[in-house]
């Protein structure tokens, strides 16, 4: 008597499985950019307020994660009993309240382990819908070896928009932005010199503004883009300038949300900015500062970032060595006074603010509009500096008209 091969079943589990298991899919991604700087095996204990949590249940999630750790190559969890949260670093604590916000023992709780090879079709479908697989990622050299990573959506040919994220934050901070242009839009952006992915030489590379701005021109170079609107966000929008001062021809036109603009006395600047400003310089002046101003400004920071967005916010402050780096790159675009650049700049150009940000004072924006010769101001009545990122209808419409050239 033979015997044929009978194919697994499909959708054993249950619904509430199968969202469940997607939402830690996505959680552990959301947490890829922190997790891949952090000491490996990552320490968490994702406690849940008045939820027993016993010892079957932490190694079912150890379980769990560890698996859909393989499946997407990310680096291994050790998950630790709920009274060693005080005991985690502040970096393993965002992780694990992140993995926690999203079920986490909810879903080691509805799968068995005989469901892996489901389990496993489950992270591969999530992992494949996934900002890194949607967009599509290249390494691009830069002019003096700096390997840049970059990410595309849309269709190569439509018109060109660059985005420059705030610096040191991770692309998939942008992808609601990202989504919504590349509808009609070809899009481009990379992540900041030497702060992601093996970056041996550090300190062989190039970290100020200018060569910040030629990043943005190795990356059109590498797509064979000739001209681009670019697209400024915070401190990015220092290096839109930048770049749009030193080769104007290749610049259509310019928007700049919520810029960290710098010029000097002309302005005031937050409270925010000025701290900020202070540990950029404090930690850039040497690993050994860095090491002493990551220990003493690290839990400060976290008190002032939403939970919802932290374990990408705090990306460039999870070690001291990244930390470092973060101060050289972001301290020279908080020093630089670009004042001598808005006369040259001759493009239309956006400049998007909110009346009560806290973050990047409201004023530096008012002054970048008053100076530029081809310049519209949009002043939101209200928001955080970072509601920018949840691409609001409102906020998309109105770059989509100025970007079309209807405003």
């Amino acid at each position: 008597m033979t015997h044929s091969s009978v194919p697994h079943p499909v959708q054993q589990l249950s619904s509430q499985a199968r969202e469940a298991t997607a939402r830690l899919v996505q959680a552990v991604l959301s947490v890829r950019p922190m997790i891949d700087a952090l000491d490996h095996p990552v320490f968490i204990a994702p406690v849940q307020e008045g939820v027993e949590v016993g010892p079957d249940d932490e190694v079912a999630l150890e379980r769990l994660l560890n698996r859909i750790a393989g499946r997407c190559a990310a680096p291994e969890f050790s998950v630790l009993e709920a009274a060693a949260h005080a005991d985690l670093t502040i970096f393993e604590k965002i992780v694990s309240n992140r993995l926690r916000d999203c079920g986490a023992y909810e879903a080691a709780r509805q799968i068995a382990p005989s469901e892996s090879p489901e389990i496993d079709a489950m992270i591969d479908t999530v992992v494949q819908e996934s900002f890194e697989r949607q967009f599509h990622g290249a390494e691009v050299s830069s002019f003096d070896g700096a390997t840049l990573k970059t990410y595309t959506a849309g269709e190569p040919g439509d018109k060109v928009i660059i985005i420059i994220p705030a610096c040191g934050m991770p692309a998939k901070l942008c992808e609601p932005w990202i989504s919504f242009l590349a509808k009609d839009r070809f899009v481009l952006t990379w992540e900041a010199r030497g702060l992601f992915g093996q970056v041996p030489e550090f300190d062989a590379l190039a970290w100020d503004v200018k060569a910040q701005a030629r990043d943005l021109f190795a990356v059109l170079d590498h797509f064979q883009v000739k001209t681009a609107h670019i697209m400024g966000l915070c401190g990015g929008a220092i290096i839109a300038l930048a770049a749009a001062h030193n080769s104007p021809e290749r610049v259509s036109s310019l928007s700049l949300w919520y810029g960290d603009f710098e010029f000097g006395t002309a302005t005031p600047k937050t409270m925010y900015q000025q701290n900020l400003k202070d540990v950029m310089l404090m930690a850039a002046a040497g690993r050994s500062e860095a090491l002493a101003t990551h220990d003493l400004f690290c839990g400060a920071m976290v008190k002032n970032v939403r939970a919802d967005l932290a374990h990408l916010i705090l990306y460039p402050y999870a070690t001291p060595e990244l930390l470092y780096r973060y101060g050289k790159l972001n301290g020279s675009i908080m020093s630089t006074n670009v004042e001598p650049l808005l006369a040259t700049t001759q493009q239309r150009t956006l400049v998007v603010t909110s009346q009560d940000d806290s973050t990047a004072h409201p004023e530096g924006s008012r002054y970048a509009a008053a100076h530029l010769p081809n310049a519209v101001l949009h002043i939101e009545p209200h928001g955080d500096h970072l509601s920018f990122y949840e691409a609001a209808p409102h906020l998309t419409e109105l770059a989509a008209r100025f970007i079309a050239g209807e405003s």
